[in-house]
């Protein structure tokens, strides 16, 4: 220590905080604004309701299962939301696959997709694409078993996000090191910027929304060290207690130089707050 002036204390822990400004990730997230609107134009981007399908796109269902000696009659999938890749597309990053035409559908019923796929052999989820003349879609009419999740008119927004990869625990073990050596000189060392920088990280929480949205970073109470593997869709569902559903899409791969109605590969995650 007796080799080292304050200047290079203060000069090791000013690293330090450069180091932990740069665990700051920030990413684009595309935002869902919802409205109530009872008249949604046939083919447009909604959360919710009945599909508006292609003469070719049938109707997804989940099977017939049996489940501790009941049989579970097969049921139509609800629609989670169907997207409008033309309106999507002013607003989609440079790295995304998605389609910047055509539609995408997404249905799913709830369950664990993993779960009732290893269990029972059915599909809680399907995802589709399909790109034609939208003058032919056709909105699906509704039966007595078809579970419809509330509709919801969409307009998007991009949002800047920032991911702090750090937390309050850190800078104070940092700030407590910082005490330590600097108690051997004589120098006021929560005077210095450093300190005052660090100290300030504390109350530097990020932001990434808890909105529907395209992209961006997860929300909810997920663990420093795995944001990483970001969801295709984040849904903010309402069911007793909040909580997310990351659902990740994937299959766009070169999709716009086919035609007619392609399944998509789907998987989903969850996370409470």
């Amino acid at each position: 220590m007796t080799d080292y002036t304050f200047e290079d204390i203060e000069g090791f822990y000013r690293k330090k905080y450069d180091e932990l400004l740069g665990s700051n990730d920030t990413d684009k997230a595309i935002l869902f604004n919802e409205e109530e609107c009872e008249d949604i134009p046939v083919g447009a981007t909604k959360m919710g309701g009945l599909p508006d399908l292609p003469p070719e796109g049938e109707y997804p269902v989940m099977g017939e299962y049996t489940a501790g000696g009941k049989t579970i009659p097969a049921v139509k999938l609800p629609l989670i939301c169907q997207i409008n890749c033309e309106e999507i597309a002013p607003y989609l990053p440079d790295y995304s696959s998605l389609p910047k035409k055509g539609m995408v559908y997404i249905f799913w019923e709830g369950g664990d997709p993993d779960y009732y796929k290893k269990k029972y052999g059915v599909s809680t989820m399907k995802a589709y694409y399909w790109c034609g003349d939208r003058s032919t879609l056709v909105r699906t009419a509704a039966d007595e078993k078809t579970k419809l999740n509330k509709e919801t008119k969409v307009t998007f927004s991009e949002c800047e996000e920032s991911y702090v990869g750090y937390s309050e625990g850190d800078i104070e073990d940092i700030l407590e090191d910082f005490e330590n050596e600097a108690s051997d000189y004589d120098v006021d060392y929560t005077e210095t910027e450093t300190y005052k920088l660090l100290n300030a990280l504390k109350d530097e929480s990020g932001y990434v929304s808890g909105q529907t949205k395209l992209y961006g970073f997860k929300a909810g109470l997920v663990r420093q060290d795995e944001y990483g593997g970001n969801p295709f869709l984040m849904l903010n569902v309402h069911e007793g207690a909040l909580w997310y559903a990351y659902i990740w899409i994937h299959g766009f791969d070169r999709i716009e130089e086919k035609s007619g109605w392609f399944e998509l590969g789907t998987g989903v995650d969850y996370d409470a707050d």
